[in-house]
């Protein structure tokens, strides 16, 4: 799968879209979803938890109203004091202060007073009335053994109607047990208190504490629930059991179960998944619709460009691609056109230059004439000339096979004092046939003789100053002076001779090749020095006589008197000769 994509570029990008776009959207259309899920169900438990909370205010409320009617009872000593009075008119009054006592609760429960054998006294109960309660056992038998003011007890299933059973001692002076008073809950007095804390809509219901059912408003099936808790659940605070919220009913024993339906049902959560999909579906489809627009409108000129670079490496430099883009791929088509352009130029340059090296490669075998005849008849002479002692054609013959020694030598690099060498060869000679007319002196910096240069390169620009600079004088002198800095090598041979022609120089410092007819050693040493280490090295040529000028120019004026005393002496010792410098790259190594 991996390989596949890769082998598309469309492919590539359309895996792209769908990485950036569909996955984000998938992945935040669910988070949202199970957001808004989470979000809004712990937003309605709330609600559910605050409305619980109100009816549990509702029912405590009057659970304490009970222990207030209890206590305020037992305060009025008229009625507990006579509970067990036979006079009918006695028994009138003190049920009248009863019925004063519990008439603000009347509407929440019914209100019985029994004497201490369970004997029904006094009731504010209508139509058919226990009339007796057993002492020894239920929910007289649970306020005798308690020391609480009030008791809860769920009633029996025949009890009347009666869903809870709220009961308290009737205590008389000294602490003695005078009777009870039982106040009986039914269904209409629950809805009541529901009611009254404007939850009348909620389905409620009511458990006691071995989580039987006291009261069910609605179908909460609380049967089920007290089976799931009795089969391992514990109430811990707030218990979820499906749908459902449980919490106790405040230190009563009781618990209070209300219904919590999830607001987001399978249904809205499928149709909302449903419309997830869509969305990702129209968003697949748009991928692919600008992945195929994107991907032609970039391959398209990529393809030209590849096209366009095999041909260029077939080796047709005239190739060139057409865009009239402004993007990227513009500039990379126009940046192409730019690379082979300059790569055309530079081929008919390298051409250019192979040609000139050719061509000076030919002159100097032209120049050299069967070198190997010409050395070992050289050679025969030196032996000839120590035998019949002329030591000046020995000298003539030694040099001259050293320097065609060096000329015939494969080696196309030699090191700067093997130059020196055969340069000092070559003035040996010239001074021999001169007549020693003129002198030669070399002066070179430290470690320089090492130096790894091209082979005769020095000699014919010393050839130079000999034959044309001296040809005119009676005397004259030949320095050379060598030094290195900053990476390049400087060979200044200079002369006092005549001078070398306007033109010459011109030509030489232009590289006006056409112009250096009959200088053939000069222009061969500058191509040479040109095409082996660039465009920046090779030979300048200068004039002394102008550089004489211009330091003359260039001094602090001084007294007319002192100008006219030596103005003849400096006429009688101008300077003349020109001054030929060689730059090339400070080299070391092998030759």
């Amino acid at each position: 799968m991996r390989k596949w994509i890769k082998k598309s570029f469309h492919r590539q990008l359309l895996v792209c879209f769908a990485v950036v776009a569909l996955l984000p959207l998938l992945f935040f259309g669910v988070s949202l979803i199970q957001t808004m899920e989470t979000k809004i169900n712990s937003d309605y438990e709330k609600n559910v938890t605050e409305q619980a909370q109100q009816i549990d205010t509702g029912v405590l409320e009057v659970f304490g109203n009970f222990e207030t009617v209890v206590e305020n009872i037992n305060a009025n000593r008229k009625i507990v004091d006579n509970i067990n009075e036979e006079d009918s008119w006695s028994r009138s009054k003190i049920y009248l202060q009863f019925y004063r006592e519990v008439s603000d609760y009347r509407e929440y429960a019914q209100f019985d007073l029994y004497d201490r054998n369970g004997k029904c006294i006094y009731t504010t109960r209508q139509g058919d009335a226990r009339m007796e309660l057993p002492v020894y056992w239920g929910i007289l038998k649970a306020v005798e053994d308690s020391q609480d003011t009030l008791i809860l007890r769920r009633a029996e299933e025949n009890d009347s109607g009666v869903l809870l059973y709220a009961a308290g001692k009737l205590l008389g002076r000294g602490g003695t047990l005078e009777g009870y008073i039982v106040i009986s809950m039914r269904t209409e007095n629950f809805e009541k208190i529901i009611l009254d804390s404007g939850n009348g809509k909620n389905d409620v219901a009511f458990l006691d504490p071995y989580w039987r059912t006291i009261y069910d408003s609605g179908s909460l099936q609380t049967d089920q629930i007290r089976h799931e808790l009795m089969s391992g659940h514990k109430l811990l605070g707030v218990y979820r059991a499906g749908e459902l919220l449980i919490q106790p009913l405040g230190e009563s024993g009781l618990y209070t179960v209300m219904a919590c339906p999830s607001v987001f049902s399978r249904e809205v959560l499928s149709s909302m998944y449903r419309v997830l999909t869509v969305i990702l579906t129209i968003s697949v489809l748009l991928c692919v619709i600008v992945a195929s627009r994107v991907g032609r409108n970039m391959t398209k000129p990529i393809e030209r460009m590849n096209t366009a670079m095999r041909t260029l490496q077939e080796g047709d430099l005239s190739v060139r691609i057409a865009s009239d883009r402004e993007d990227e791929l513009g500039q990379m088509s126009r940046n192409f056109n730019i690379m082979a352009n300059e790569l055309e130029q530079s081929v008919q340059d390298k051409v250019e230059k192979q040609k000139e090296l050719n061509a000076s490669h030919i002159a100097m075998m032209q120049a050299q004439l069967n070198p190997h005849f010409l050395y070992n008849t050289l050679d025969t002479m030196k032996w000839v000339a120590k035998a019949n002692h002329i030591p000046e054609i020995a000298t003539m013959a030694a040099g001259l096979a050293k320097i065609l020694r060096t000329s015939i030598s494969k080696r196309q690099f030699i090191y700067l004092k093997e130059e020196l060498e055969l340069v000092n060869c070559y003035v040996d000679i010239q001074k021999i046939r001169f007549n020693d007319k003129f002198t030669y002196s070399v002066e070179m910096e430290e470690r320089l003789e090492e130096c790894v240069i091209p082979k005769l390169i020095i000699q014919p620009i010393v050839e130079n100053s000999v034959l044309h600079g001296l040809k005119e004088s009676e005397e004259g002198n030949i320095r050379v002076q060598i030094t290195g800095k900053n990476g390049v090598l400087c060979i200044e041979v200079t002369d006092d001779g005549c001078g070398a022609p306007e033109e010459q120089m011109e030509a030489i410092n232009h590289r006006r090749q056409e112009q250096l007819v009959g200088h053939i050693g000069v222009s061969n040493v500058d191509t040479i020095i040109r095409l082996t280490y660039g465009e920046e090295y090779g030979i300048h040529m200068e004039s002394l006589a102008e550089n004489s000028e211009n330091a003359a120019d260039s001094e602090s004026t001084a007294d007319s008197e002192s100008i006219a005393d030596r103005k003849g002496t400096e006429t009688e010792s101008a300077i003349h000769g020109t001054k030929v410098t060689l730059r090339l790259p400070v080299k070391y190594g092998e030759v």
